[in-house]
This record gives C-alpha cells, sequence and structure tokens, in this order.
C-alpha cells in the first residue's frame, strides 16, 4: 500500500492493511492524495481522499459606497463588506448584522478553491429611529458537520451611523389660546430633529422676527422649525377674552361686600342710639 500526493507521498509499504498520510505544512489548493494498492495480479485499486484546504480571511471591513458623513431619513444607501484572502469560496456565508440582530445572510455557488477577495452588498434605508446603530458583517467557513466547530469566523469592526431628519411637532400642530388683558402666555414651540433645529416666528401683528416670545398681543403667531433636512410650521391663535368675564365677577364680589358693610353700619347706628342694654 501507498499515498500518490503532491505533498506527503509514502512509497509502497508491503505486508501492511494501514498506511497513513501525513503532512505538517500544506500550501497546495487543488491537492488530490490517492491511496492505493498493488494486487499479485498486477491491478492496482485506488481511491482519493478528498481534502478542503480552508483559510480564513486576512480581514474583513465594512463601508458605506460612494458616501461618507451623517445619513438622510428615508434614503436608500448600500453598505460594502470587503473580505480579503479568503478560500474556498463555495463554504463562505457573509452575516449581516445590525447591532444583535441578523439582518441577511448571503451564499455563494461559484466553486473556487484558491484564495480569493470577495465583497457582498446590504441595501438600507434608516429611519430616526436607527440613528446611532452599529452594523457588521461576519465572514463565516461553513465546512460541513465533520469541519471545526465552531465555524471559523472574522468579523468587521462596527460601521455606527448617523441619520439626519427634518423636525417634528411633539403637540398638535394649530393651537388655540384664550388670553385677558393684561395677562401673559408662553407659546411652545419645541420640535425634534438632526440636526437641531432652528425657529423662526412670524406675526399677523409684527414683521418676521428670531424670538420666543411669551406674548400678551392677541393675534395669530406662526412657528417655524427648520435645519438643513426640512421644515415644519405650527400656527397659535391668541384669542382674547371678553372684559366682561373678569370685571362681572368683581363687581358682584365688590357689591356683596358694599353690601356687607352697610349692613353692619346700620346695625352699629341702631344700637348705638337704643342704648348698651337694649335688645334689638
Amino acid at each position: 500500500m501507498g499515498w500518490e500526493a503532491t505533498f506527503g507521498g509514502k512509497s509502497l509499504e508491503e505486508h501492511v492493511n494501514l498506511v497513513t498520510w501525513t503532512v505538517d505544512n500544506l500550501t497546495d489548493w487543488t491537492i488530490e492524495p490517492k491511496c492505493y494498492i498493488n494486487l499479485i495480479d498486477g491491478e492496482q485499486p485506488s481511491k482519493v481522499l478528498p481534502v478542503i484546504l480552508y483559510k480564513t480571511p486576512d480581514s474583513v471591513s465594512i463601508s458605506v459606497l460612494r458616501h461618507s458623513g451623517p445619513m438622510v431619513e428615508g434614503t436608500q444607501y448600500q453598505l460594502q463588506c470587503d473580505i480579503q484572502n479568503i478560500a474556498p469560496l463555495q463554504n463562505l456565508v457573509v452575516k449581516w448584522y445590525k447591532g444583535n440582530e441578523l439582518l441577511d445572510n448571503v451564499t455563494y455557488s461559484n466553486v473556487s478553491k484558491r484564495p480569493e477577495d470577495v465583497s457582498a452588498t446590504l441595501m438600507i434605508s434608516p429611519s430616526r429611529d436607527d440613528d446611532g446603530d452599529q452594523y457588521r458583517c461576519r465572514a463565516e467557513l461553513d465546512l460541513g458537520p465533520e469541519g471545526p466547530q465552531p465555524h471559523p469566523t472574522v468579523t468587521s469592526e462596527p460601521l455606527s451611523i448617523t441619520v439626519h431628519y427634518p423636525p417634528t411637532f411633539s403637540r398638535p400642530e394649530a393651537e388655540n389660546l384664550d388670553i385677558r388683558v393684561g395677562e401673559e402666555i408662553t407659546l411652545n414651540c419645541t420640535a425634534t430633529g438632526r440636526p437641531t433645529p432652528l425657529y423662526r416666528w412670524q406675526s399677523s401683528d409684527f414683521q418676521e422676527a428670531l424670538f420666543t416670545p411669551p406674548s400678551e398681543v392677541p393675534g395669530t403667531y406662526t412657528c417655524t422649525a427648520y435645519n438643513q433636512i426640512g421644515k415644519i410650521s405650527k400656527t397659535f391663535t391668541v384669542n382674547p377674552k371678553p372684559k366682561g368675564d373678569r370685571t362681572t365677577f368683581w363687581v358682584i364680589i365688590g357689591s356683596g361686600l358694599g353690601l356687607a358693610i352697610v349692613v353692619v353700619i346700620v346695625y352699629a347706628i341702631v344700637k348705638y342710639r337704643a342704648g348698651p342694654n337694649s335688645i334689638i
């Protein structure tokens, strides 16, 4: 029996039923070691040992194609995972993650035993909730149930994304408020957005100005929150309350107090004239 191979070949041994093929270092990506026997009748049966020579990648990196800097909400972007010098390609599984969430698996059907560079892509359309999220790609060699467990794996450094989005108001887009003469109210125009919104106020009574009013002037006030991505406006209608509302209240109170004072004075005069021991 013997082994025929480009590395670790072994010449015939007689009167044995076991011959071991051994290599210390293997760099032949297409090696097909063959075990053979010589029979007395001159025949030479043989069997090829299937060998999968694998190599983990030198590096795995992630980037955004044709874009740099912050992303804009609702816009599509293509992430690319670059895997350098990996083999065999048909056993490669590329996994995409957002945080710890698995987003996608990519496999390859083309057969290539030698190390190659390969790229995988993922389309994303981030929302404001994705701001600050981290994406990663992972190169895994699935060499089957007889291969190493867990699978040989190399993961990229995380890619952190910044998402810009237009301002939005947390409260309704229009408000009606009532104000009495001399009373002061605050118009709350708070918006969330990235970058942080700027504000512009317009009034039916004043020229456009950059100010945040407490206001004591009835009228219509329009607040516009804006950033580089977009803008949104909110209208405040300030209505004067009728003067009679408060005046009538104080007239009633004043009349009651005045009547009480008159009663007390009359009672005192009558009591004084009747004498201290009189009963009224």
